[in-house]
């Protein structure tokens, strides 16, 4: 018996701590959001190569470029939301809640969010505020159309370090979304065809989907024409001492590298000493041959910039200017996007060649621009002791909320207010006030 209420202790000790840390986390993030949105105010990420404030996170704070962007709406929004920001800064409210309050909240409803979301759980706020966005603004004309936000629709992938599969994960409008259903429950229907009979596309969409996104994506390779000088429309494999593997990702196993050396695209290369691939032209030519540019994009990726990642039009430079007796060879070519090749020309920043295809980069004053800095800070500073223990837990006692009657009587509510402040700033102005239609006249009482 005494083991087991030392033990609920231990666990309640957990919790509570949990709960104390996940405070101060709140507390601060709101910190962080508030010079967030100060350094972005005073554009101190612009820089050479650098396009945006989520760019500049990205790089030097770590954070993906959705999570980044995500984080300067936050802290954009909260310049706007005191009330919001006032129990963020207390611990009173996680980023979570947060983050979902600043998607619909202004100054003159903030305040209703606040009061729900200090005792409704995270999961329940976030269904509230989806509710809330289905609505339609009574302010809004229904004769414009607005469109959908494209930091939402959006489609990405990974390959996933410890198994080596590729993960796809994103969202379409529901009318992209139908066509997209339609051509998978198609392709299904062809992949798993055994006669020359009219498919029958009545049943729903496979469960599965992987298969026929191959399907897809096969029938797309065949039927199109993969156009020069685009390496990521080609299906490319690189083989190496009788290994292969995707070009960009993972190593292949042993059965699948047979099978794609037999059927795939295997591009065989000879590495150098310096782990790049050996390919040179000296001063025979100035322009690289497709095979050299082939091999740049195979080595670099990307515009080579500290801080930049364009992977699109980009630029094969002689880091040793060709007029200046630069050579043609891997050891002294790079990969820079056009902003960046521009701005190197204009001397925001300089490239030196170290030998064995290495090279570093230097800002307009000659200090070295750092490719992957790291993370600095004092966790101890994270703990403000002004934050209560328990200040991250809401006062919710396991209510279900109702989203369809919550949502009404919020928006019902706004909409009172808002007659109501345009009733009293009509009447400080002399006029008459409007008749609230919503309230009843002394004839009906």
């Amino acid at each position: 018996m005494a083991a087991a209420k030392a033990k609920a202790a231990e666990i309640a000790e957990l919790g509570d701590e949990l709960c104390s840390l996940a405070g101060h986390i709140a507390a601060a993030t709101a910190k962080f959001l508030a010079l967030l949105a100060e350094f972005d105010a005073k554009a101190g990420w612009a820089g050479a190569g650098i396009v945006s404030c989520a760019h500049w996170l990205s790089w030097k704070c770590g954070l993906d470029l959705r999570t980044a962007r995500e984080h300067v709406r936050v802290a954009k929004a909260l310049t706007t939301l005191p009330k919001t920001e006032a129990k963020f800064a207390g611990g009173r409210l996680s980023y979570s809640k947060v983050r979902a309050i600043t998607r619909v909240a202004k100054p003159e409803t903030e305040g209703d969010l606040v009061e729900i979301a200090l005792e409704a759980p995270a999961s329940q706020v976030d269904k509230l505020i989806q509710g809330l966005l289905a609505s339609p603004d009574p302010d809004s004309d229904p004769s414009v159309v607005v469109p959908p936000d494209p930091s939402r629709l959006r489609m990405s992938h990974r390959w996933d370090e410890d198994t080596g599969d590729l993960v796809i994960t994103g969202r379409f409008t529901p009318e992209d979304g139908a066509v997209i259903l339609a051509a998978l429950t198609r392709a299904e229907f062809e992949r798993l065809r055994k006669d020359d009979g009219e498919p029958d596309l009545t049943g729903p969409p496979p469960s599965n989907v992987g298969p026929a996104m191959v399907v897809m994506a096969q029938t797309m390779a065949a039927v199109v024409e993969a156009p020069a000088g685009a390496p990521a429309a080609e299906i490319g494999f690189i083989v190496e001492k009788g290994a292969a593997r995707v070009e960009g990702g993972p190593g292949l196993g042993k059965q699948a590298a047979s099978e794609v050396q037999c059927g795939g695209i295997g591009r065989r290369i000879t590495k150098g000493r310096g782990g790049g691939p050996i390919l040179g032209y000296g001063r025979r030519r100035r322009m690289p041959s497709q095979a050299q540019l082939d091999v740049l994009h195979l080595r670099d990726g990307c515009c080579q910039t500290p801080g930049c990642g364009h992977t699109r039009f980009l630029h094969a430079h002689h880091v040793r200017f060709w007029e200046r007796g630069g050579r043609t060879d891997m050891d002294n070519l790079i990969l820079l996007c056009g902003s960046c090749h521009r701005a190197l020309h204009h001397g925001e920043f300089t490239i030196k060649a170290l030998g064995q295809q290495q090279f570093q980069f230097r800002n307009k004053v000659g200090a070295v621009v750092e490719r992957a800095p790291g993370i600095a800070g004092d966790p101890a500073k994270v703990f403000d002791g002004s934050v209560d223990r328990d200040a991250i837990i809401p006062g919710w006692r396991g209510d279900v909320m109702d989203m369809g009657y919550a949502t009404s009587v919020l928006i019902d509510s706004w909409e009172y207010q808002k007659r109501a402040r345009k009733a009293a700033e009509e009447e400080t102005k002399g006029g008459a006030p409007e008749e609230d239609p919503t309230r009843p006249s002394d004839e009906a009482t």
